[in-house]
């Protein structure tokens, strides 16, 4: 409730959030492509880096050379962020590239349906159709989009979860641990 009452959003409108620096390699260029082809929704895009310090193409992106259905709040944390990612009815995360992902995780704890490119880094862990949708294009995620909407393809929100749970950092410290353990045994 706090985050769609900080961005005046109705009950019934249609939120999709990501989270993220302003790089290219994140695939925010994309995100507002895609964001365009939805003007019914609301597209956020929650992160931030010195404009000074990222490439004209970008900064002129995030200063407004976007579709009004798109929103660069910056950096948001506590109850705000927080509740985007419970309340937004999908994380849409179109990165090139990453080391692990964090805010993926994030979104599949929170129970939010996930739309990601497919990349390696979320092989074998994420599997498409069975606990997030990927793409590989634009026109891929616009497609998953409209299915996913009009209910012609299912949530994967409860199989994210798990995902997530398999992902704690208790059942992390605990591998971890194994592996101290099984290395200064040996």
């Amino acid at each position: 409730k706090q985050f769609r009452d900080y961005f005046q959003l109705p009950p019934d409108k249609k939120v999709i959030i990501s989270v993220g620096l302003y790089f290219e390699r994140k695939g925010l260029v994309d995100f507002v492509e895609v964001a365009r082809r939805f003007p019914e929704y609301t597209f956020i895009w929650f992160g931030h880096t010195p404009l000074y310090t990222i490439p004209k193409k970008i900064r002129a992106i995030i200063q407004g050379d976007h579709p009004d259905n798109v929103i660069f709040p910056g950096y948001i944390k506590g109850d705000i962020i927080q509740g985007a990612y419970a309340a937004a009815d999908l994380f849409f995360f179109p990165s090139y590239e990453e080391t692990e992902g964090i805010v993926v995780l994030e979104a599949l704890a929170a129970n939010c349906q996930v739309i990601l490119r497919d990349i390696g880094v979320y092989d074998p862990w994420l599997v498409d159709k069975m606990n997030c949708y990927k793409g590989n294009s634009n026109e891929e995620f616009i497609s998953i989009l409209k299915d996913y909407f009009s209910n012609k393809i299912p949530s994967t929100t409860k199989q994210g979860y798990e995902v997530a749970k398999e992902r704690s950092l208790d059942k992390i410290g605990q591998q971890l641990k194994q592996v101290y353990e099984d290395v200064l045994n040996n």
